[in-house]
């Protein structure tokens, strides 16, 4: 059985960006294995630039409420992700926890449904992927293409 996906906000805003890759989005989000992490409905939002922008993340969203795969971090992500970050710091020199709590927050709220989190950024989230391992998570990334089966 195919794990579910959740796309960070670089998965989304690449298919935004490459409308020829809209249509396959579009139809994963409705078969149901795709989660939408609430975080990056915040993050989504916070980047709209426009009533056109605005009206297509509503879009989006809406489809998710629909279908209940919108994913919201708990208190107990919260404290993981906290974890996973002083882990992060500890391991590979100071880092800034503001400008990576979102992608901590991402990848917590995928292991909670034992998915893979979609992302344009890889390199970036498989760091994220081998400390969340490392602390018992069961979460996997992969590159953007998000499949359609």
């Amino acid at each position: 059985m195919a794990r579910p996906e959740v796309p960070d906000t670089s998965a989304i805003l690449d298919s935004v960006r490459h409308p020829d890759r809209w249509p396959a989005l579009e139809r994963a989000l409705h078969t149901g294995r795709v989660w939408l992490c609430s975080v990056v409905v915040a993050e989504l939002y916070a980047g709209t630039r426009s009533a056109g922008d605005a009206a297509l993340v509503d879009h989006i969203v809406d489809a998710m409420r629909r279908i209940e795969r919108l994913l919201t971090p708990t208190g107990g992500d919260w404290a993981r992700a906290g974890r996973l970050l002083v882990r992060r710091a500890r391991l590979h020199g100071d880092l800034r926890a503001r400008d990576h709590l979102a992608d901590a927050l991402i990848l917590v709220s995928a292991a909670a449904v034992r998915g893979t989190v979609v992302t344009a950024n890889l390199r970036h989230f498989l760091v994220w992927q081998r400390l969340a391992a490392a602390a018992g998570l069961d979460v996997l990334v992969r590159s953007v293409e998000i499949s359609e089966g």
